[in-house]
């Protein structure tokens, strides 16, 4: 069955036209660093190896999706590799990968690549260039094995299915068919449904994008995903995938994972195109999507989504800041940590202003394309130097202004990978104000909220207070007040609405900061209220930043 949907996906046309014509064929020339041979033994096993590929024929392979569950004993290492490439013991290997070696041998396929043994995991350099190259590796395997309901290596994934945890609940009623003389059956299955174990794990989100081809075995049923059927043909069970926040089967724009991007090469840098906008909105979704998932070690939060912020960078042509696109910085920069809140990780996973400095799920403010055109215009000054500013009296109702960044990746070569430890400085100009966190002062809606409290610069002289959201809370923190600082990036004041939009940091010295939150707030003019009152009103109570000076501040 398996080899008929994989053969419709590959050959299948009506009249000389592909009928799947939005899944790509592998490269003609194309094939990873190192491969897994296999060739089926007597026994009912398989005998494995480890090949290099330079040199060599264009193979057809497989590429192997699944959890570790930890270290693992079985993987390729400077000192092991030598044996590999003679041969790997099949009595020694793990479930999972005796059970992805019998489904190549199934399907007629005799090379499996697999990233605990085609990379050698204590090669920094080597994992550096292969992880670089992962897109490559599964956007040309035949096709993807995923192996959904394994938690560990050790677990496999061919095992018999059981439809419910609950036999005892199971009930079936006769039916009488409609319109014929029949009488059938209907089956009432109680099931608890969770999400697979690897629709949980980081690594495998782009793993399973990449692929244009994936054959995913989960609890209860088997599941063959392509791009021209995304929602996949299946041998029973559900047809749609059952849904949960870390699950992600297709982006909204497929197109910007194949190598035919046609229109959208087009508006590479014109940001206020509406299909510009609509993938930018597509790619903060799909962080949504991935901060929702677990990593073994934090320090791959960028690496983990490296391979499809390549691919969007293809289409973009935009600077990729540490998990965020240069030209959305207006409104990335304001992304929101969802609760409950995390510690701070203990090791550095990136620069305080990026998301990926947590560990927890975020949400990215949705941009409106009126938004966008406004940004677009601000950008013409965004190289404005420090020594212009003395020049400039007047910084109400300005947009954020990035005046300068400076990133410092491991990889040279690989923009979209990891940075060196402690780099990822963005400068910004921004009206400062000295505040103090208050820790559960204020319920609302029966909860517990964060506020900040200060003294505006407009001429008034009563304190104002400010919802915060918090980036992470460590234990200590709800018995203390913090001293901190608002930075206004962003303000808006007309004859309707005011508005002030920004970060909350903490000074770790001189005029640079780690951020710790974010604030919006906005007032609208009251029903009734004349121009005069509401001017006067906005002014005295809300403007708190008006008589702010203007800062260069750096956050890191």
């Amino acid at each position: 069955m398996v080899k008929s949907w994989l053969n419709e996906c590959l050959h299948s046309n009506v009249r000389g036209k592909k009928i799947h014509e939005t899944c790509p064929l592998p490269d003609s020339d194309y094939m990873p660093t190192r491969l897994v041979e296999i060739v089926p033994s007597d026994d009912g096993g398989c005998q494995l190896k480890l090949r290099d590929t330079q040199g060599h024929n264009i193979q057809r392979y497989a590429a192997l999706s699944y959890c570790w569950g930890g270290d693992q004993l079985i993987k390729s290492t400077r000192q092991s590799i030598e044996q590999w490439r003679v041969e790997i013991s099949w009595e020694e290997l793990p479930q999972t990968l005796k059970d992805a070696a019998l489904v190549c041998i199934k399907m007629s396929i005799n090379f499996l690549w697999v990233d605990a043994l085609c990379i050698l995991q204590d090669d920094q350099d080597d994992k550096a260039r292969d992880i670089a190259d992962m897109p490559n590796v599964y956007r040309n395997s035949i096709f993807t094995i995923a192996a959904s309901r394994a938690k560990s290596v050790h677990e496999g994934f061919l095992a018999d299915r059981t439809a419910t945890n609950f036999p005892d609940l199971v009930f079936t009623l006769a039916y009488q068919c409609r319109g014929i003389a029949r009488r059938g059956s209907i089956t009432l299955i109680k099931t608890q449904t969770e999400p697979e174990p690897l629709d949980r794990r980081g690594w495998t989100l782009q793993e399973r994008l990449l692929s244009p081809r994936t054959l995913e075995f989960s609890t209860r049923q088997l599941r063959f995903i392509c791009q021209h059927n995304p929602r996949g043909k299946t041998d029973g069970w559900r047809l749609k995938p059952e849904s949960n926040k870390s699950r992600q089967d297709v982006l909204g724009d497929i197109t910007l994972l194949q190598d035919g991007f046609g229109a959208l090469e087009d508006m590479k840098h014109n940001t206020t195109e509406p299909e510009f906008l609509k993938a930018m909105n597509n790619w903060y979704q799909l962080v949504e999507v991935y901060s929702h998932r677990q990593l073994t070690f934090g320090i791959d939060r960028l690496p983990a989504i490296s391979g499809l912020a390549e691919r969007y960078g293809r289409v973009f042509g935009d600077q990729y800041c540490a998990g965020i696109w240069r030209s959305t910085f207006a409104r990335a920069l304001y992304w929101k940590a969802l609760p409950p809140l995390r510690p701070r990780p203990r090791i550095w996973q990136g620069p305080s202003w990026s998301w990926t400095s947590i560990g927890g799920p975020v949400v990215v403010p949705e941009e409106k394309l009126d938004d966008m055109a406004s940004y677009s215009e601000m950008q013409k000054d965004s190289d404005l130097k420090i020594r212009d500013l003395e020049k400039l009296d007047d910084f109400s109702n300005m947009e954020p202004q990035v005046v300068d960044y400076e990133l410092q990746l491991s990889n040279p070569t690989f923009p979209y990978g990891s940075l060196v430890e402690g780099s990822g400085r963005l400068t910004l100009r921004a009206k400062r104000l000295n505040a103090v966190l208050n820790f559960n002062q204020h319920t609302m809606f029966g909860k517990k909220v964060v506020t900040a409290s200060s003294f505006a610069k407009n001429g008034s002289s009563l304190p104002f207070c400010i919802l915060v959201w918090l980036d992470t809370l460590d234990e200590n923190e709800e018995d203390r007040e913090e001293p901190v600082v608002l930075l206004e990036l962003s303000s808006k004041f007309t004859d309707f609405l005011w508005a002030s939009h920004g970060l909350v940091a903490r000074n770790v010295g001189g005029d640079t900061y780690i951020r710790v939150g974010c604030y919006k707030r906005t007032e609208q003019r009251n029903a009734g209220e004349d121009l005069e009152n509401w001017e006067r009103r906005a002014h005295h109570y809300l403007c708190w930043f008006n008589g702010a000076p203007a800062t260069i501040v750096d956050i890191v």
